[in-house]
């Protein structure tokens, strides 16, 4: 009997609670189990006859963890997949990124899926957010039957009826999980320069900026290693460098490289370990005096939003978050003007998107980084089963 699996990780609770239906779904028509990128070993994943990977998008691309994760898998010829998501506003590129990838790994992608999700650790959001509420009940049914359908087209797959496996969908028409970032400001610029230091990088010895990379626009064997225009500045290969060789130059480096510190007249280390057990990267090392947050960290900020006592600080707040958040501010007054908020009405006229939040009742005034409570939510209630 086939067998299949869902695999994710999850900051906030929506892909989780994604995930769980999806496998309540799945369960409907085969054996299936259900556990979190940290919790099984890639190589265990070709044991299994299909396969569910999820993931929230950060940066317009999968979190670093899962794509980490991935790049580990090995070959998975003659296995059935599929992959889902949770997003807030904007869902875009994120399965541009992972399909064609878990293709090249061998994987026989037989369909994808995209919720809209609750946003609590992105500090330049305004809160309450346009995607709050979700995923709601009505989400979550849907979810289900997705992954009952994921199921069902797997059985009649491997029974020999290929034409059900889709085609990836590319072009202007494509849905926006396939579209590349067109997005300008309010966010840094495209393609921002980098330099690779040579004398920390380990190339030829290590590829895994080239290969992992979602645009696959850098070239290592360059003098000096160059990064295409295709790149969208979404950082993970500064992220997962091994030696930290790759570094933003100019005013990216700026404004999307959040510096923390932790004040210890505060941090309740080694009782408290909620930051380094939520960490997506393991970034954060308690080892060194003051603690460090290594340049592997992916600057969605969940830490400081779930601090219980409010000591991860951010030092350039002014020209990161709040300078991000200037954007939704002035959308309030001009909503045409914000492309998230374009992307919204384009989906909602489409049927795709169900507000839950009135307009008037967003937090335009309100965003996350200026919530003073601490933590600034509850991680074990946003996690609780």
């Amino acid at each position: 009997m086939m067998k299949g699996l869902v695999v994710y990780y999850s900051a906030t609770g929506n892909t989780k609670k994604v995930a769980r239906a999806i496998h309540s779904g799945m369960s409907q028509v085969i054996e299936a189990d259900l556990a979190t990128v940290k919790e099984i070993a890639p190589e265990e994943v070709a044991g299994y006859d299909l396969i569910g990977i999820g993931s929230p998008i950060w940066f317009f691309r999968e979190t670093a963890n899962v794509r980490l994760f991935m790049h580990r898998l090995p070959r998975l010829d003659g296995k059935l997949g599929f992959v889902f998501c949770s997003h807030g506003t904007a869902p875009l590129g994120i399965f541009r990124s992972m399909v064609p990838f878990l293709r090249r790994k061998g994987l026989t992608t037989i369909g994808w899926g995209d919720w809209y999700g609750s946003v609590y650790q992105v500090l330049h959001a305004p809160k309450p957010y346009f995607t709050d509420g979700h995923p709601d009940g009505i989400d979550l049914a849907e979810a289900e039957a997705f992954g009952r359908e994921m199921a069902e087209r797997a059985v009649k797959v491997a029974a020999g009826q290929t034409e059900l496996v889709p085609k990836i969908p590319t072009g202007p028409d494509a849905d926006l999980t396939f579209q590349p970032h067109p997005i300008g400001e309010p966010f840094p610029g495209a393609n921002p320069k980098r330099v690779i230091d040579m004398e920390t990088c380990l190339y030829p010895d290590c590829t895994i900026c080239e290969d992992v990379c979602p645009a696959y626009c850098i070239q290592l064997m360059d003098d000096p290693p160059s990064f295409g225009p295709e790149c969208f500045n979404c950082s993970l290969c500064n992220r997962i460098c091994p030696t930290g060789a790759i570094k933003l130059e100019g005013e990216a480096a700026k404004r999307m490289l959040p510096v923390k510190r932790i004040d210890m007249t505060k941090c309740k280390y080694p009782e408290c370990k909620v930051c380094v057990t939520h960490c997506t990267m393991d970034c954060i090392d308690f080892s060194q005096d003051p603690p460090v947050f290594t340049h592997a960290c992916e600057g969605d900020d969940l830490c400081w939003t779930i601090c219980p006592e409010g000591a991860i600080e951010i030092t350039n707040m002014e020209v990161t978050h709040a300078k991000m958040w200037e954007g939704f501010r002035d959308a309030r007054h001009n909503r045409q003007g914000h492309p998230f908020l374009e992307l919204l009405r384009e989906a909602q006229a489409k049927g795709k998107f169900r507000p839950l939040v009135a307009m008037d009742e967003i937090g335009w005034d309100d965003p996350v980084f200026t919530i003073k409570r601490t933590p600034r939510f509850d991680i074990h209630d946003l996690l609780e089963e």
